[in-house]
C-alpha cells in the first residue's frame, strides 16, 4: 500500500505545481506526461471518469489566463 500512497502523492504534487499559470508550456507538458505514466492502470482495471469535467474547466481557465498576459 505504501507504493500506491506515494504514487498518489506524487500525482497530486505534480498537479499542484503545473497549475501555476507562469509554468512554461514544455515543463507543464512534461509534468502531464509524468502524471500519465504514474496513473497507468493495472491490467484488468477499468478506467474512470472522475474529475474529467473539472480538469476540462481547469484547462480552460489556464488557457484564458495565458491569453490575458
Amino acid at each position: 500500500m505504501g507504493d500506491e500512497n506515494e504514487r498518489a502523492r506524487l500525482i497530486n504534487e505534480i498537479s499542484r505545481v503545473i497549475r501555476d499559470p507562469s509554468m512554461p508550456e514544455t515543463t507543464r507538458t512534461a509534468g502531464l506526461t509524468l502524471i500519465g505514466w504514474l496513473a497507468r492502470r493495472l491490467p484488468g482495471e477499468l478506467p474512470h471518469a472522475i474529475g474529467i469535467p473539472e480538469a476540462r474547466e481547469s484547462e480552460r481557465r489556464i488557457k484564458a489566463a495565458r491569453k490575458l498576459r
